[in-house]
């Protein structure tokens, strides 16, 4: 993985990991984590499944950024892409999501989506200066597995 400035280093994220991603994560105002897609045993079972490619950016033992990545053989998502608040506007994010990117060339996935919130101004930013293309063709729709009639 690549090396960034200060000794930052992008290394897979691992089951181990739980506890510092949530620490990252939920000092994001950017973020909404949901109980049922943050849970220990969500992110375990994530990684398992998308093995290489959620990865997290190091400070010696500190993470300070990180994204889930997953993928269905055809698309990928990027999922709580964050960095740490002291060190934002230092490339990153951007060697976070260049890294992802690469891993999901090598195993031949084309396209990646991602959901930003629409008032989430930092992240809209961040997305549209990394060249992401933002669609407006599309409306998301959910459903709750369970509930649905």
């Amino acid at each position: 993985m690549p090396k960034l400035k200060n000794r930052i280093e992008i290394f897979p994220l691992r089951t181990e990991d739980y506890a510092a991603a949530m620490v990252l994560w939920q000092a994001s105002d950017s973020l909404r984590l949901e109980h049922e897609n943050s849970s220990e045993v969500f992110f375990r079972r994530f990684i398992a499944r998308n093995p290489g490619l959620c990865l997290g950016a190091w400070e010696v033992d500190r993470l300070i950024g990180a994204v889930l990545v997953g993928h269905d053989s055809r698309r990928a998502y990027l999922y709580h892409m964050a960095v740490a608040e002291t060190h934002r506007q230092q490339g990153i994010g951007r060697q976070l999501v260049q890294a992802a990117l690469k891993e999901l060339n090598r195993i031949g996935i084309a396209k990646t989506h991602l959901f930003v919130e629409v008032d989430n101004d930092a992240g809209l930013a961040f997305w549209h200066a990394i060249g992401a293309e933002h669609r407006t063709d599309l409306t998301v729709f959910s459903l709750t597995v369970g509930t649905t009639q």
